[in-house]
């Protein structure tokens, strides 16, 4: 079934007073959700943005639909839009959702949101509870849909006497192996989200169980410790990051105590080669999150700084650049590959630059403002690794459950979920939009019509996500056990 045939289905509650849903930006996964709010009747969405040409595109289907110009960090003017809404979704970058929440809290006004539950966001657990709002995290895809249909097959399995003894979680959001490959720059991988969360995820401590023992990575070597092969499908060649803190979903899952168990981790997908390239790019520096007030003429020049310094004492030229990328590498002699994998990825962002190689670059380095040499490098991924209109993402969610009978006997039961979408279309979604979007547009109807208390909500958003987002793309295996 098509989705807008399962939306105009949909039955809307009969509600006197239209409800006022405040959506906060305008970026990558806005649209199904305003696609899904705006065929609502008992609902008005409002949508505040930094970029009016954004938002405008999201409403040229949808006149009924306001828009405000909004920078979030002019808490003035934030406190103004979200005390005349009553429900306020907010996919902004995550950083700043802890001064939504205060807001929304100030103003008794519930939120929604895709993000993992920050630190900062968790001291406001108890304030958003005498505020008596709900302030839901973790409604997107991962974090989201994958916790959903991760408490579903777990409680079936209580429900039959059974016990799950160990969980294992990935999920990657990629390019569709048509569209990944851009030429010398072997990360088979393109940006549907911010680049800038993209890195940073990939800069976290990590911690999960396995092999009934206590595993810890620290940010810096994520990239290095990654999994060099996680055989979900035949048809691709994954590897995979540990997520984060497997651990703390333990309790949340119902699974403890955890010494019981012979694995818990949660994971990210990425196609092979992913991770040795970028911690590459880490060990250079590009991924440094420190800011700097240096200007950069040219996309080489700031590689030059980071190989060299602000003020090297000669002229860089190609063979001393490609010496100091061999040095601060440090790998074996066996390993040139690798090296000459590192410069023919730097030439193809133009990070390294042959005397009589064309410049490409729509963009150039920023000449104002102090950012991390991390902002910067997102602002050239963006432009140099960016979907191009027509070309297809993809969305992989796999689980597997090791599971110990009622009668003794012990069992493999496996989930998937595949699906892809494409860009720059009208008629379809990327894969990250709507695995995104629709979830948190479910959950934002249902808070905003007053069932938010009722614990049905989680298995109501994975059916009809699973509706809306399950279907088997050509040539791509749909697998649900």
């Amino acid at each position: 079934m098509h989705y807008y045939e399962v939306i105009n289905k949909r039955p809307v509650t009969s509600i006197t007073k239209r409800k006022n849903v405040l959506l906060l930006g305008s970026g990558f996964v806005s649209r199904p959700l305003v696609d899904y709010l705006a065929r609502q009747k008992d609902l008005k969405l409002i949508i505040a943005s930094n970029s009016r040409a954004e938002a405008a595109t999201l409403t040229k289907n949808h006149k009924e639909i306001d828009i405000v110009d909004l920078d979030v960090q002019n808490k003035e003017n934030l406190s103004k839009v979200i005390q005349g809404s009553d429900v306020v979704v907010s996919l902004i970058p995550a950083y700043l959702h802890h001064i939504v929440a205060e807001t929304c809290i100030k103003h008794k006004k519930h939120m929604v949101t895709a993000s993992y539950i920050s630190p900062a966001m968790r001291e406001l657990d108890n304030k958003a509870k005498q505020a008596e709002i709900t302030v839901l995290n973790e409604i997107g895809v991962d974090p989201g849909i994958d916790h959903l249909s991760a408490m579903k097959i777990i409680d079936e399995v209580k429900a039959e006497g059974g016990e799950v003894t160990s969980f294992i979680s990935w999920c990657g959001g990629l390019p569709s192996p048509e569209s990944s490959d851009v030429p010398l720059i072997p990360l088979k991988y393109k940006f549907s989200w911010s680049p800038r969360g993209v890195l940073t995820a990939a800069l976290n401590d990590a911690q999960f169980w396995m092999n009934g023992k206590q595993q810890k990575i620290l940010g810096g070597e994520l990239l290095k410790s990654h999994f060099p092969n996680v055989p979900i499908d035949s048809k691709f060649e994954f590897e995979g990051l540990a997520n984060r803190d497997s651990l703390s979903y333990i309790n949340t899952y119902g699974l403890a105590p955890l010494e019981t168990k012979d694995a818990m981790l949660r994971g990210t997908l990425r196609y092979k080669g992913f991770s040795d390239l970028m911690y590459s790019f880490l060990k250079l520096g590009l991924l440094r999150t420190d800011p700097v007030n240096v200007q950069h003429n040219s996309w080489q020049d700031f590689l030059d700084y980071l190989l060299f310094g602000p003020s090297p004492k000669t002229k860089p030229t190609m063979e001393s650049r490609i010496s100091k990328i061999e040095e601060i590498l440090n790998l074996p002699a066996k390993s040139q590959i690798m090296v000459d994998i590192v410069v023919n990825a730097l030439k193809g962002l133009t990070l390294l630059q042959d005397q009589h190689q064309e410049t490409t670059n729509l963009i150039h380095p920023p000449k104002t403002g102090s950012l991390s040499p991390l902002d910067t490098f997102c602002i050239l991924l963006q432009d140099k690794l960016k979907y191009n209109p027509g070309e297809k993402d993809l969305l992989v969610l796999y689980h597997e459950f090791e599971i110990k009978l009622k009668n003794g006997n012990k069992t493999t039961k496996t989930s998937t979920l595949i699906t892809d979408g494409i860009f720059g279309s009208d008629e379809n979604y990327t894969a990250m939009a709507k695995t995104v979007g629709l979830p948190v547009a479910i959950a934002t109807e249902m808070i905003a019509r007053g069932i938010e208390n009722n614990v049905y909500i989680f298995y109501f958003i994975l059916e009809q996500s699973a509706v809306n987002i399950l279907y088997q793309p050509k040539n791509l295996p749909l697998k649900k056990e």
